[in-house]
């Protein structure tokens, strides 16, 4: 790919751990996941017939952003009381004691980038089912159901994502653009 340098998970792992950066980065990211489906339709309570589902979304996002501050900042916003916020607990705690940066760490020895999306990103979402691209709503009610945070106190919800470096395939950061290819 044109100006993009190619890397493996393992080099591009090292790459974000070793970036010694304490500002607020954007980046573009592209993450391939594969969601928790359920056994049976939520609403119909009929199995489905998907031996897979993944989900490859493109986002901009913000990097070494504090998670509490932006909560306390949009209640500021909101003419609110920081006491709205009830700090909630942390499933997934990440060691950033072998990171250069406030972004990424391991969670049992995983890399690990933690972001926030752009408020306005927009990301490009597509599903690839039983190996094909699948539109959302053939899926039926058998991903996950999101849920709003509860504990903020604020009108608009602040969005905080984390997730593992081995589902990243491309990401545009600190000028750089990386491809993410594994040998088989």
């Amino acid at each position: 790919m044109k100006n993009f340098k190619i890397v493996t998970t393992a080099q591009l792992e090292l790459i974000l751990l070793g970036m010694d950066n304490s500002k607020c980065t954007t980046i573009n990211v592209t993450q391939f996941t594969e969601p928790k489906i359920l056994k049976k339709d939520r609403v119909t309570k009929v199995p489905h017939t998907f031996t897979s589902v993944k989900k490859l979304s493109v986002l901009n996002a913000l990097l070494n952003t504090n998670y509490a501050k932006g909560v306390e900042t949009q209640l500021e916003r909101e003419n609110k009381s920081k006491d709205e916020y009830q700090k909630g607990v942390n499933t997934m705690p990440i060691d950033k004691s072998l990171s250069n940066n406030n972004f990424c760490g391991t969670y049992y020895s995983k890399a690990v980038i933690e972001y926030r999306p752009f408020e306005k990103s927009y990301p490009k979402t597509k599903f690839i089912a039983n190996g094909k691209i699948t539109d959302k709503a053939k899926l039926g009610d058998i991903l996950p159901s999101s849920n709003s945070a509860t504990n903020q106190g604020t009108e608009k919800e602040i969005f905080w994502r984390k997730l593992y470096v081995a589902n990243i395939r491309r990401i545009s950061i600190g000028g750089e653009k990386y491809k993410v290819v594994n040998p088989s």
